[in-house]
């Protein structure tokens, strides 16, 4: 099975991840098998734009794969379109490797660092953001963040978190008395969270003189 990371709006196509993976068990394909093979699409349409984007190769009229696979992990960049093979060595390489992202706002000088795998299923606001933006899945952490914040817009959506987390700087405690979204949202993040006593603690790491918030 071949896995697409962040695609884009042609390899998104339920199709194209159909035919890929169609094609990459079949040997000298012609286009009648194809046709016949996903009878409910419009088949002859959507080869030429696979094949124009380089993805499909035809010769002969025979039908390849052409993806652009994924040679090594050491060089790959966060956002990355990627092709790689299901549970192989280099889609285990990739999984394992460790990304920091940064978040910056226009209100203050706080810094939301985090660190991500390369699918981005960390449970990390940038990630929400970079999700929500493309309308890639979500994972269960992200769905119930989702529940709470929707399509915010990011900006805005730091500009009150951020105000919230820099109350820890002067204080190791910090009550909310009325419900918050954005507070809600930080503690199912896991930047605060609740003591017995009902009020907020800081569960990050915090750089008081850089104002950086580092979330492992």
């Amino acid at each position: 099975m071949i896995t697409i990371i962040n695609p884009t709006r042609l390899t998104r196509q339920p199709f194209f991840k159909d035919l890929i993976n169609y094609l990459d068990q079949q040997n000298d394909v012609i286009l009648r098998q194809i046709k016949a093979q996903f009878p409910d699409q419009p088949v002859d349409k959507l080869m030429e734009e696979y094949i124009k984007a380089g993805f499909i190769l035809r010769e002969n009229k025979r039908y390849t794969l052409s993806l652009p696979f994924l040679e090594s992990a050491e060089a790959v960049d966060l956002d990355q379109e990627v092709f790689v093979r299901e549970d192989s060595e280099l889609d285990q390489e990739l999984k394992a490797k460790v990304f920091q992202t940064e978040l910056r706002n226009t209100t203050n000088a706080a810094i939301l660092l985090e660190e991500t795998d390369f699918e981005r299923k960390a449970q990390t606001l940038s990630n929400y953001f970079y999700k929500v933006k493309h309308q890639y899945p979500l994972t269960e952490g992200q769905e119930k963040l989702y529940a709470i914040l929707g399509d915010v817009n990011p900006e805005y959506a730091l500009k009150y978190m951020t105000s919230f987390l820099l109350k820890f700087l002067k204080k190791d405690e910090v009550q909310q008395k009325r419900r918050d979204i954005f507070v809600d949202s930080l503690e199912v993040l896991g930047y605060i969270r609740k003591n017995d006593e009902g009020k907020y603690e800081l569960a990050v790491d915090l750089d008081k003189e850089r104002l950086i918030f580092l979330k492992h």
